[in-house]
């Protein structure tokens, strides 16, 4: 007599060879991009940093799934409240509503974040004194000075200190 049976189902079914392996399927959630709350220099150099992982995430969902970047990536003016965009084209870019597309947004938003906050240099001396130390309890020294230039890049992005640190004016 042998023993109990293992019932076989579309859940556990094994081939003769002893194989359980199952075919995978991908799930996908859904990916919501970073909306536009606010205008200041500040919130939109966290958007930026929050819109280009959204992108990067919506690149490799497309290069692994095969569909088109096109459908699964929502342009930046669909992640605008209306009254928000239509205040922000009246007043600051002397334009309606309907003339605005999501180029001139881009290019818009590019150029608020080009300048500084109100044309104020933040106490860049106070930021770096602050956040920026070199770990001297790291042994390798390559990756101590690695590490210090990644951290120095971080608060550069975080603070949108690109235009107050360029030498190009």
């Amino acid at each position: 007599m042998s023993g109990p049976q293992q019932k076989r189902s579309r859940a556990n079914t094994a081939r003769d060879d002893g194989d359980t392996s199952q075919p995978t399927t991908k799930l996908w959630t859904a990916l919501e991009p970073p909306p536009i709350v606010c205008f200041s220099h500040e919130a939109l150099v966290k958007w930026q940093r929050e819109r280009e992982l959204y992108e990067a995430a919506v690149i490799a969902r497309c290069q692994e799934s095969g569909e088109s970047l096109a459908t699964v990536m929502r342009p930046v003016i669909s992640t605008i409240h209306r009254r928000l965009l239509k205040t922000f084209c009246e007043l600051e870019l002397k334009m309606s509503v309907s003339e605005m597309t999501n180029d001139r947004l881009v290019t818009a938003i590019n150029q608020i974040l080009a300048t500084m906050m109100n044309d104020q240099i933040p106490n860049v001396h106070a930021i770096i004194n602050q956040h920026l130390r070199m770990d001297l309890r790291q042994k390798d020294v390559k990756a101590r000075v690695l590490n210090y230039f990644d951290k120095f890049d971080e608060l550069i992005e975080e603070y949108g200190l690109s235009v107050a640190l360029d030498g190009n004016e």
